[in-house]
């Protein structure tokens, strides 16, 4: 198992970054895209417009030429694609090698230090593969949330096939990949320190040696997502950006200098932060709390640990309960993250932009109210059908690792 598991990880980080072959992708690659220049030179003024460009604008532009030296040398000297997948078969052997040797030294290994690095590295790796392998479902859940209207799930895959073939329904997974290996590592990790401390007696609804309940899970998965939502915000807006918008912004670098460009600078990175911290906690608090409890209540019931039938359930139940529960919010929040490129892209098309979305109480007020409240729950089918096999997968793998890797739970 502990060969098995780097090998999957590798194909998935295959996966991830194939569908956005050239990760900074930049004007040096090819013409600025029109809607993008001409929102750009709406929201900006005279002199900012012909004034030097900023650091910000230099570290994008030197980064963009270095990548594309990089597929340059790819493209002369090695395979370009291998059944039209890019290669990228130096970084996975070197990944491979890696894991492996990784994964291996740190099961013989033991300290304070040494268990919160495999708890992070066990639930990186848990959700780099399970986010990857439904990476088409994540992709057609945000875009549905976001655009709002009256498609369907399947007339959202066809669009997407149709413009980009497979590439599109993995689009903006390299930027997910980024974001979901800290976040989910930082999720175990202050999840597991959060119910030691409570164990300890550390907080004043739990007296030092009472035993975890499904309120004092809730508790600490919902601080868990919290944390780890704030430290990966900016990947999830730039997510959001590639997944919305692939015609605007083709790789990670376009999708950031197109945030600097017009939706605010670094605040841009930062839109919508309150109404996700706010959904975190009952999102990955019910995961937490309904994945732990329901697998503890089998156990017992079955007399025996759980096996991989039990940990899938119980992780497929809890992902679909974790969604639900904050859907209405998770909406809102993608709303936000994308407001300040959709209003240019909007204003372009219309002549005036939409209406802003100021704050997490008036976001949900005026969608319901100006678009309906079956918009709040819109792209739920898509996200649950992503979830229910990503999070059972990512349990599965996470609770395996955690014993390939020595590591004890309470």
């Amino acid at each position: 198992m502990a060969y098995t598991l780097p090998l999957l990880i590798s194909l998935s980080v295959v996966g991830a970054f194939s569908a956005d072959s050239v990760v900074f992708r930049g004007s040096q690659q090819r013409p600025a895209v029109p809607a993008l220049r001409k929102a750009h030179l709406v929201a900006a003024t005279p002199a900012q417009r012909s004034s030097t460009p900023n650091m910000m604008t230099k570290i994008i532009a030197n980064t963009n030429i270095f990548f594309a030296g990089v597929r340059t040398w790819g493209g002369k000297y090695g395979p370009d694609n291998i059944l039209g997948i890019p290669s990228l078969v130096p970084c996975l052997i070197f990944f491979t090698i890696f894991a492996v040797w990784l994964t291996g030294a740190l099961a013989t290994m033991q300290g304070a230090w040494i268990g919160a690095f495999k708890l992070i590295w066990a639930g990186a790796i848990a959700g780099v593969i399970s986010r990857t392998a439904c990476a088409p479902l994540e992709m057609v859940s945000t875009v549905m949330m976001c655009k709002g209207g009256d498609s369907t799930m399947m007339e959202e895959f066809s669009r997407a096939w149709k413009a980009e073939g497979w590439k599109g329904l993995f689009k903006g997974n390299g930027a997910n990949c980024l974001k979901v290996a800290p976040s989910r590592g930082t999720q175990f990790l202050v999840f597991e320190y959060m119910k030691r401390r409570i164990v300890a007696g550390a907080f004043f609804f739990a007296a030092a040696g009472t035993p975890l309940n499904a309120f004092t899970r809730l508790f600490a998965g919902g601080v868990a997502g919290m944390v780890a939502a704030a430290i990966v915000y900016p990947l999830e807006v730039i997510k959001t950006i590639l997944t919305v918008y692939p015609e605007e912004a083709s790789g990670i670098g376009e999708a950031v200098e197109a945030i600097f460009k017009i939706g605010g600078g670094v605040k841009g990175l930062y839109a919508g932060l309150l109404p996700t911290l706010v959904a975190m906690f009952p999102y990955i608090g019910v995961e937490f709390m309904v994945y732990e409890t329901l697998k503890r209540q089998l156990e017992i019931y079955n007399g025996m640990a759980a096996g991989t039938a039990t940990m899938l359930l119980c992780g497929a139940i809890s992902g679909a309960a974790g969604q639900a529960s904050a859907h209405p919010l998770d909406v809102v929040r993608r709303r936000m993250q994308m407001q300040g490129i959709k209003s240019a892209m909007e204003e372009d098309k219309q002549g005036k932009p939409p209406k802003k979305i100021s704050n997490m109480v008036q976001g949900l007020y005026s969608i319901a109210t100006e678009e309906g409240w079956q918009v709040l729950f819109k792209g739920l089918g898509p996200a649950c059908a992503e979830k229910v096999p990503s999070t059972a997968i990512g349990y599965f793998i996470y609770e395996t690792l955690k014993q390939v890797l020595n590591v004890r739970s309470i």
